[in-house]
């Protein structure tokens, strides 16, 4: 765990409320929360069922594979789809193998909100690097401005919208909001996003950031840049728990 005494210097001192962040994330004016990165960690078994939904795809033809590809998301859980399961029951113990997959912590965080006034803050943020050196993590290089409800970055403002996730989610059903900046050029596409969410059983906080650039002419990705993080909900009754975990 990282102590927030060393890792974030300076005191915050209250002096605005962070708009629709206060929802996804409570801040107080003082409080550093401590979580993880955070990935997905799939059992052996959802390898082998996934070898198999593979193969079939790659004897499909080409408007079939397109189609499918439009519609995936690693991240959600793949519909049932009669090209690619033989039968709802082989559809249903792919469900199964997914179902075991485990949230897993990769590195610690620190956050917290530094209040720049007339609404606008920048993270304050917070991460060991080759388990020694602490270093600030990206998304602190944006600001949020709560009255215009927007980020801010080096690309240009990300606008907000809401989002939502089911219970295919790999993370777990969740609400919460993006803010997104999409621009496109004779040099390259950009997305960059900062969501916040809540999950719908109230255990978790999540905070995700990404920044994908790919080079107009060949395609390639100049930057591509992603993590998500998560905090635990901490109630009252609530016993001390390990960052980022149950």
């Amino acid at each position: 765990m990282l102590a927030a005494s060393t890792v974030l210097s300076g005191t915050v001192v209250a002096q605005d409320t962070p708009g629709a962040i206060q929802e996804y994330l409570p801040y107080d004016g003082s409080t550093v929360k401590q979580g993880a990165v955070v990935r997905i960690v799939h059992d052996e078994s959802f390898a082998a069922a996934q070898k198999a939904v593979a193969e079939r795809f790659a004897k499909l033809p080409v408007e079939k594979q397109k189609a499918i590809a439009e519609k995936a998301d690693p991240s959600v859980l793949m519909e049932y789809n009669a090209d690619l399961w033989p039968s709802k029951a082989d559809y249903d113990k792919y469900v199964a193998a997914w179902n075991k997959k485990q949230v897993v912590p990769v590195a610690d965080v620190a956050l917290g909100f530094d209040p720049l006034g007339n609404g606008k803050f920048r993270v304050l943020s917070a991460t060991r690097v080759n388990g020694n050196a602490m270093m600030p993590i990206t998304i602190g290089a944006l600001t949020y401005d709560s009255k215009a409800d927007v980020w801010t970055s080096n690309n240009g403002e990300l606008k907000g919208k809401q989002f939502e996730m089911g219970g295919q989610f790999a993370f777990g059903a969740q609400t919460g909001k993006e803010w997104v900046y999409e621009n496109k050029d004779a040099l390259s596409t950009i997305k960059e996003v900062v969501r916040f969410t809540k999950t719908t059983d109230g255990k978790f906080y999540y905070i995700y950031y990404s920044l994908v650039e790919l080079s107009a002419v060949s395609g390639q990705p100049i930057a591509n840049h992603g993590y998500l993080m998560r905090f635990p909900v901490v109630t009252p009754s609530a016993a001390t728990s390990k960052p980022g975990q149950k």
